[in-house]
């Protein structure tokens, strides 16, 4: 029994003819569902998917957001404050031998890399303290929680220091944050995320 045969045969018990397809090669031959009978080139849009469109509001509880939010902060700084530590301490002219050299690197790491790591995990716990604070008082999510917190956060580290510290701070934090998420609603007009995690991430 040939294709024609067959096609006949499915039509008469089912009342519907198979739908001429063409697989004889060509890329997008090869890319066609037989079962779907359309391109899943298509069906692939790119982000995460969800069973119910409610879960992509979702988020993930303040306290979830905190640790990742500290850790993630404490590494970059640990990262950063030792490989500028490292930087110093080869730069140092007074490691003129391998051990003097190395006790100048490993000075400078355990200097600069504890330091900034500290000084940034305390940022992240007051921003995400800050943060969740802010949404519940609110009652909204959007991205002046962000820019109210990281200001808050900045005055709150510096609020030893003096008046004009403070302000300082408190400006840089909220600046960081309005261009931070400026920058994400630009990339997204455009057709790209500044991360691909989403919102309850």
């Amino acid at each position: 029994m040939d294709l024609s045969d067959k096609n006949n045969d499915y039509e008469d018990r089912y009342g519907n003819s198979l739908p001429n397809m063409d697989f004889s090669g060509g890329a997008r031959s090869q890319a066609m569902s037989p079962y779907l009978n359309i391109d899943p080139s298509y069906l692939n849009q790119g982000g995460a998917e969800f069973v119910f469109p409610t879960d992509s509001k979702k988020r993930r509880q303040w306290n979830e957001r905190m640790f990742s939010g500290i850790g993630t902060s404490y590494l970059l700084g640990l990262g950063t404050g030792g490989a500028f530590g490292l930087y110093e301490g080869l730069r140092n002219p007074d490691g003129k031998t391998f051990k003097l050299r190395l006790n100048s690197v490993l000075n400078g790491c355990t200097r600069r890399g504890p330091f900034l790591a500290n000084s940034l995990g305390i940022l992240a716990l007051m921003y995400c303290s800050l943060d969740s604070l802010v949404e519940k008082v609110r009652g909204e999510e959007d991205q002046f929680n962000s820019i109210a917190a990281a200001a808050g956060a900045g005055m709150i580290f510096k609020s030893t220091a003096g008046i004009r510290p403070i302000a300082i701070a408190g400006a840089i934090g909220g600046s960081l944050a309005a261009a931070y998420h400026f920058g994400e609603k630009l990339l997204e007009g455009r057709g790209q995320t500044v991360s691909s995690t989403p919102n309850w991430a």
